[in-house]
């Protein structure tokens, strides 16, 4: 070991400073931040690429394996129908994050620091192209790979993927020291963890081998990306003037990330599964409430370090978020790219077990919702609702949350416009950051007095034949629903926002 290190440290020891051309950095910080830093992994570039190898061949093999075995056949379906939209997701945060690692290696002057990020740039490449052959299983071996085709080029037009994108730019947009609390700190230490080693558990237990074996390999990386984090941490708390801004910086990307990640991988792994291993809210507290903010954050108490205010409404919000989030896609599915599976006895009885009350608050949407999945009863749900929700400036999640009778909607006015906001915590964000939110665009703003038949085929979410809508309420209609069937209903989107203008 000592001999590692050193070999290391004289590795490190050839970085010299540039003396020609522009010598600032490419995007300056309101940190100060030492030269000289700590790399916890001390990974050298032949052990990277042999570790990496390794573990490639073990994944790859792994799935030309399940080829052979028809292993795509046993999966339940709504499990991989929902992963329609949040594997999608996970490839454009890898995608964010690639551009993240880019922007601090020619930000920060500390080699430690940039060596480090050098191989989470490797990693996050590798993690892409991990998720686009898992993919392309889906595609050429799901039993309806509609949907999984355009999946990329229909994230970014769909309200679920809107939320991805608000979540993720904040890895690569602003300062690099908050760059780096977004992605390293917050989302890769505290949330991954349920993603990437608890949502396989869902994955083995509906009959999904491919995606566990997947994000199990993927998930190997994140501790090296944490240890970046902390390291970077380390180096920055050493100037006692940086902590009140680090707090700052804690603060906020923890209350967006809890709102995008809760509501994407709690609905994921509850509403797409039919075996549930467990609740989100328990795996919440363990690695979250437990593991981060516990573990991880108390430890650097003593440098000034303190734990997000909002972290005990965040817990309150798990309670009914991700099912209101799993009630809102489900009533726009005309819009989505994928089919939706309304929820039934069984669903109901596990629910009501790990979420006292859910049925008083939701069972009677499901059931509404079950009897209006035959296109012949000509009638959706979207048409039973006495308006559209809005969608946050912030976390872009409808302001319903955390459930319909107790939403938080509130509203804000910057530079003569009104805008949606879903939470006091995003409220905060909002305020404190105006311009990094106020440009963003609605979904419905964009498709205000359209026919809702007009806006599915400009969106392009329909099969080969042109007609026959990639999404559907259900997963075993005997007829699936058609553009003519919902150009029946004359539904005309209308934005909440234009009347409050």
């Amino acid at each position: 070991m000592t001999g590692l290190i050193e070999f290391h440290e004289k590795a490190k020891s050839y970085d010299w400073k540039f003396t020609v051309g522009d010598q600032r950095p490419k995007y300056k910080s309101k940190y100060i931040i030492p030269e000289k830093g700590r790399d916890p992994f001390r990974m050298l570039v032949r052990d990277y690429m042999k570790m990496e190898s390794e573990k490639d061949n073990g994944t790859y093999g792994f799935l030309e394996g399940a080829l052979r075995m028809g292993m795509a056949d046993r999966i339940q379906p709504r499990f991989v129908e929902c992963l329609k939209l949040t594997l999608p997701d996970l490839t454009n945060a890898e995608f964010q994050a690639v551009a993240a690692c880019g922007g601090i290696i020619s930000s920060v002057q500390n080699q430690e620091l940039r060596q480090g990020y050098q191989a989470q740039m490797l990693d996050e490449i590798r993690h892409t192209q991990l998720e686009m052959s898992l993919r392309n299983y889906y595609v050429k071996h799901w039993q309806d790979p509609a949907g999984w085709d355009i999946a990329q080029k229909a994230l970014y037009q769909h309200p679920g993927g809107i939320v991805s994108l608000g979540e993720f730019y904040h890895f690569n947009t602003g300062d690099p020291i908050d760059c780096i609390v977004a992605l390293n700190i917050v989302i890769e230490t505290a949330f991954t963890n349920i993603l990437l080693v608890a949502v396989p558990q869902i994955g083995m237990a509906n009959g999904d081998h491919a995606l566990a074996t997947t994000f199990l390999t993927i998930q190997s990386d994140e501790a090296r990306h944490m240890a970046n984090g902390y390291g970077s941490l380390l180096a920055v708390c050493r100037d006692p003037n940086n902590v009140k801004q680090l707090n700052k910086s804690l603060e906020r990307h923890f209350w967006h990330s809890h709102k995008s990640l809760d509501a994407l991988v709690g609905w994921q792994s509850e509403y797409g599964a039919t075996v549930r291993p467990w609740a989100y809210k328990d795996q919440w507290q363990e690695w979250v409430a437990d593991n981060f903010i516990g573990s991880y954050i108390d430890r650097l108490s003593e440098f000034g370090i303190q734990p997000p205010t909002r972290v005990a409404k965040a817990a309150e919000d798990l309670e009914w978020g991700h099912h209101t989030v799993g009630q809102v896609l489900s009533a726009i599915w005309p819009l989505n790219f994928w089919r939706s599976d309304v929820m039934g006895p069984a669903d109901f009885d596990w629910f009501e077990k790990h979420y006292p009350g859910w049925h008083k608050h939701y069972g009677g949407y499901w059931d509404g919702y079950g009897k209006l999945a035959d296109p012949a009863n000509g009638h959706i749900m979207l048409q039973e609702l006495p308006g559209l929700p809005p969608f946050c400036q912030v976390c872009q999640l409808p302001c319903a949350m955390p459930r319909l009778d107790q939403n938080e909607a509130r509203f804000v006015q910057h530079e003569g416009k009104k805008f949606a906001l879903c939470s006091e915590g995003c409220q905060w964000v909002f305020e404190n950051w105006p311009h990094a939110y106020a440009g963003r665009k609605q979904f419905w703003e964009r498709y205000h007095g359209w026919d809702l038949a007009d806006a599915i085929l400009d969106l392009g979410y329909v099969r080969p034949d042109g007609k026959t809508l990639i999404g559907q309420p259900t997963l075993d209609l005997t007829r699936l629903w058609t553009i003519d069937d919902i150009r029946g209903l004359k539904y005309e989107i209308k934005d909440p926002m234009q009347a409050l203008q």
